[in-house]
């Protein structure tokens, strides 16, 4: 109750008493907390009863486990029992590191290479390299010019691989690029290819090598870069490969090429095919060679510098799939992809133990 008084003339004339309205509080606010008690025990009755449910799938999957393990030949038949011990295998995924993910064969063999070069891949796998040199001298593009010459690229080797889906890495040298740059647009947007870095003029880089025309070394880095430059407008990838010319180096090159981020690769199976009209002798020479992980040089040009290489080269991929090898890249035969576990697909049944590390 309250009251009021109003006044005239300094005296009281009259007095009103009134009953005060009452506030209430707004019921949002009230709302709000039934709500979020409501959401918690909602929430509390959920995650209890997950618990439950996954104890009992727990208990099912170890008598369904036990069932397969002691009577494999009743109603589940069709399953496989494990064979290995799948739960270390999971603990030994678990612990790789970062680093240890990211190593790989051609970093932790690089360092015990003659020379720093690559000769071959990892011998524990039947995978050979296929390499092909794009050969191209200032001499040779005047021929090609001039007529003299028909072409250095011999389509049949591309498409005979494009045909039969064969991986190879094309190692080009800027000259041949610059002389063909629809054919190395086609190299490089085939995912069956990758293109690498083989000078820019195929000079000599170490004193007399082959008859090639020999450079000062203050001519090396433009050689490696300008190759570089052009085959990443068509790949937009920088390459990671280097091939001397002839196979003929110095100790300068090595270290300019690795100070330009390349890898010297070169090979452990020549074909010798260069100016050689003997296609049995071509295939002779890469069979006899091939193992675990070669890499294999044959070449591009064909008529006049390498006449037989692509009548050799069918015979050259059906032996090597007889003897049981599979073509890859450089790039995948110096960088396989890590395999943290291996296990065999038929295996279907886990191990309690390995399903009750994998439950948070």
């Amino acid at each position: 109750m309250s009251k009021k008084h109003y006044k005239k003339n300094k005296k009281v004339v009259e007095t009103v008493i009134f009953q005060r309205k009452r506030h209430y509080r707004k019921p949002a606010k009230t709302a709000l907390f039934l709500f979020v008690c409501l959401f918690l025990f909602l929430s509390s009755f959920y995650y209890l009863n997950f618990l439950s449910n996954a104890q009992n799938t727990l208990v099912l999957a170890k008598e369904n486990y036990l069932s397969v393990i002691q009577s494999p030949q009743e109603k589940n038949s069709h399953l496989v029992p494990v064979a290995v011990d799948i739960q270390n295998a999971l603990l030994q995924k678990k612990k790789k590191t970062t680093a240890e993910t990211e190593t790989n064969w051609l970093t932790e063999n690089i360092d015990s290479q003659p020379d720093h070069i690559i000769w071959h891949g990892p011998r524990d796998r039947k995978e050979v390299a296929l390499t092909f040199d794009a050969d191209m001298t200032p001499v040779m593009v005047d021929w090609l010019h001039s007529g003299q010459v028909a072409t250095y690229n011999d389509t049949r080797i591309t498409d005979y691989l494009i045909q039969n889906q064969i991986k190879a890495t094309f190692f080009l040298t800027g000259l041949w690029i610059e002389s063909y740059r629809d054919a190395t647009k086609a190299l490089a947007d085939n995912a069956l290819f990758e293109l690498e870095n083989h000078t820019y003029s195929h000079p000599s880089m170490a004193g007399y090598c082959f008859g090639q025309p020999q450079i000062p070394q203050s001519q090396y880095s433009f050689e490696i870069e300008r190759t570089q430059q052009l085959i990443a407008e068509y790949t937009h990838e920088t390459p990671k490969y280097f091939r001397f010319s002839g196979g003929c180096y110095d100790q300068y090159g090595l270290d300019l090429v690795k100070k330009e981020g390349l890898v010297t690769v070169h090979w452990d199976d020549v074909a010798n095919d260069g100016f050689n009209a003997n296609k049995d002798e071509i295939i002779t020479n890469v069979l006899n060679e091939a193992k675990n992980g070669s890499i294999i040089v044959l070449h591009l040009g064909g008529q006049p510098n390498t006449p037989s290489t692509a009548d050799a080269l069918p015979t050259i991929i059906e032996g090597l799939k007889k003897k049981g090898y599979t073509f890859v890249t450089v790039s995948e035969l110096l960088n396989p992809p890590v395999i943290a576990t291996k296990i065999d697909p038929k295996q279907y049944v886990s191990s309690l133990e390995s399903f009750s590390n994998l439950t948070p």
